[in-house]
């Protein structure tokens, strides 16, 4: 096999035995190359041979082949190539002379490399669907927030694009990391897999598995809210009851405390009437508050803040609500 430029090889130009001597001559003059590149333009042959462009284009397309053989630098061997046009052959010699940006490979070595690289996309994408189902069978979500069990449950029916739309509107542009970190936290537990855009390293969307909404109400499981207690002095019109943690929050703004209240008296709130209220933190976060007539007590005050109100009362009212805090 005889090189021309080590790229290169065997150039060989084959004409159609029907063609007449001028035919010939014509398809020999415009596949004339000398140090690889074309002696005459079309141009040049069109007005020589008092041709057309169409005509030129059809009589070496139908007439003419043009083979040779280009280099492959991955397995060091030559694959056999052919052009039925100078447009065809420049491409091809432009691709091997590419040296610094694209290293010209065989179809052969093309094919196995593909091969290669979907077996390889084909064993990431079995690892990661194990690595999910895995996070679903070691229930993964008991060690996520509840901001992050509600984000995960809203994965399971909206896209990407959805969830930063309803995340957005709930947090605001100055709260929207809250949203990334959550999910970066997710994917920590093998419970969602993002996408990242390879430039901008920027989530652009999220895989999960099938199999993860089967579980929807155990991830978003509320814990059973106790009935708030409340107590009523129908003598007295005090009421007091406890405000119970919400244990279910979803995201920043669900209210820190809730829970349902059945009064089992009839309480009446009179309009004009003067109360103290208190409020204690107890056990489990919760908070107890209370609201007494301040005409209870054996002096009635005309100011509404304790420290407005003379020394003498103002001790008898610490003293109240210490010891109504204590006995709570």
């Amino acid at each position: 096999m005889v090189t021309t430029n080590n790229k290169i090889a065997n150039l060989k130009l084959e004409i159609s035995e029907n063609c007449t001597d001028k035919e010939a001559e014509i398809i020999n003059q415009y596949w004339e190359l000398e140090e690889m590149k074309f002696v005459n333009m079309p141009k040049a042959i069109i007005n020589k041979f008092g041709l057309s462009q169409s005509e030129l284009t059809k009589l070496i397309g139908s007439c003419s082949t043009f083979s040779f053989y280009v280099h492959c630098n991955n397995c060091n061997s030559y694959e056999n190539y052919q052009a039925k046009s100078k447009t065809q052959f420049v491409e091809l010699i432009k691709i091997t002379r590419k040296r610094s940006l694209l290293l010209f490979k065989c179809n052969h070595c093309t094919q196995q490399e593909l091969k290669r690289s979907n077996l390889k996309k084909a064993k990431k994408h079995k690892e990661l669907i194990q690595k999910l189902e895995n996070a679903i069978n070691d229930k993964n979500w008991v060690h996520l927030s509840k901001f992050e069990k509600g984000i995960l449950v809203h994965c399971l029916n909206m896209d990407f694009k959805e969830l930063t739309k309803y995340y957005g509107n709930l947090l605001g542009q100055s709260q929207f990391i809250l949203l990334i970190k959550a999910l970066e936290n997710i994917e920590k537990h093998n419970l969602l897999f993002l996408n990242r855009d390879p430039w901008t390293r920027y989530i652009v969307s999220f895989q999960k598995s099938d199999r993860l909404s089967a579980f929807r109400e155990e991830i978003s499981v509320k814990e059973e809210i106790k009935e708030s207690s409340v107590e009523v002095d129908s003598e007295t019109n005090e009421l007091k009851f406890k405000l119970i943690i919400d244990k279910n929050q979803h995201h920043p703004d669900s209210p820190l405390y809730a829970g349902t209240v059945t009064f089992k008296e009839r309480i009446v709130i009179e309009p004009g009437v003067e109360y103290i209220y208190g409020l204690w933190q107890r056990a489990k976060d919760n908070l107890y508050i209370t609201m007494t007539p301040i005409e209870n007590l054996e002096k009635l005050p005309i100011q509404k803040r304790i420290s407005d109100q003379p020394i003498s009362l103002q001790k008898g009212i610490q003293n109240f609500l210490s010891n109504l805090g204590k006995n709570i």
